[in-house]
């Protein structure tokens, strides 16, 4: 069996996306070939594909913008398009429905998050409120119904923000991964005989920066200041 591929689309992938996205969403919902080539062409950065046995099984597209809220003029025009633009909005996730349920779109989601890390402050969705719980997962926030009518359905808007998501990290413990400098960073915390400790640590796993000075809450504090404050040495 062929190894799973993720990559950015293509405009020879069209065809194959259009497939995808007729077989998951209803005519009124779905976008055409020519949005797709056109998305690909202006904004392919955005769009990625995952591969598996030589097909592609599941994609995740949307666009790069400093406009804060998702609304249906995106879909269709591309003047709201910003390179490393505030938000990345996504437009659509679709996974072939024979693929469907081996965890295929939460790889591809935890991918395009890592990668939305590096430029954006976060990410924005609609989602038809029976998905709710498959984007909590991620971390994605409810902001309530959204003012998208595409399709003629209801939409909740979900928006998943990388500070609030590494700031949690940093008071209940866990690991999480941000980017300084375009530089990739690892955030943990564990407890010892000693106390509790908070570390962040290179790629290499070389500790970078380290607070043990008390509970969870107050390391978390610290941490948070000197992110904010921009008291890091690295």
């Amino acid at each position: 069996m062929q190894d799973i591929i993720i990559r950015q689309a293509e405009i020879s992938d069209a065809d194959a996306v259009t497939e995808l996205e007729c077989s998951c969403f209803p005519e009124s919902e779905a976008a055409d070939r020519d949005a797709f080539i056109r998305r690909i062409s202006t904004f392919g950065e955005c769009f990625w594909v995952m591969e598996k046995d030589g097909r592609i099984v599941s994609m995740i597209n949307g666009m790069t913008t400093n406009e804060h809220d998702l609304c249906d003029r995106m879909y269709e025009d591309t003047a709201l398009y910003a390179h490393n633009g505030d938000w990345l909005i996504l437009f659509g996730v679709a996974t072939a429905p024979v693929y469907q349920r081996q965890k295929l779109a939460s790889r591809l989601m935890y991918h395009v998050i890592e990668q939305a890390k590096k430029h954006s402050l976060g990410i924005v969705l609609t989602c038809k409120e029976k998905l709710l719980p498959f984007y909590k997962r991620f971390g994605f926030v409810n902001e309530g119904i959204s003012a998208s009518e595409h399709g003629g359905v209801s939409w909740y808007q979900m928006r998943l923000t990388f500070k609030d998501e590494l700031f949690c990290c940093a008071k209940v413990g866990g690991e999480y991964s941000f980017y300084r400098n375009g530089r990739r960073y690892l955030l943990y915390g564990w407890k010892q005989c000693d106390g509790y400790y908070l570390n962040v640590s290179d790629e290499n796993g070389n500790i970078l920066w380290q607070s043990s000075i008390g509970s969870k809450t107050e390391n978390a504090e610290r941490f948070i200041s000197e992110y904010l404050s921009d008291r890091f040495d690295f």
